[in-house]
């Protein structure tokens, strides 16, 4: 993965920390800063790792989660 998307993926999954982070629990929290602190690193070393597919696994999860939450509160709310 280019250093571009990477740092654009990296950025995306802040913001939806922001936008989100009152709503999700503890475990997806810990799980999400742990993908950005590691996702991070790797554009700050510009280097490729093997474990960047675990990661985009994780990241997707993490998606997945506030997905379901967001779903769930609009459902709520009709």
């Amino acid at each position: 993965m280019n250093n571009g998307n990477l740092k654009k993926n990296v950025t995306t999954l802040q913001r939806l920390r922001d936008v989100y982070h009152s709503q999700l629990d503890a475990g997806t929290l810990a799980e999400l800063d742990d993908v950005l602190q590691q996702l991070t690193r790797l554009v700050e070393c510009e280097e490729t790792e093997a474990s960047l597919g675990e990661l985009a696994m994780r990241s997707v999860r993490i998606i997945d989660n506030v997905l379901i939450l967001v779903t769930n509160i609009t459902n709520w709310l009709q």
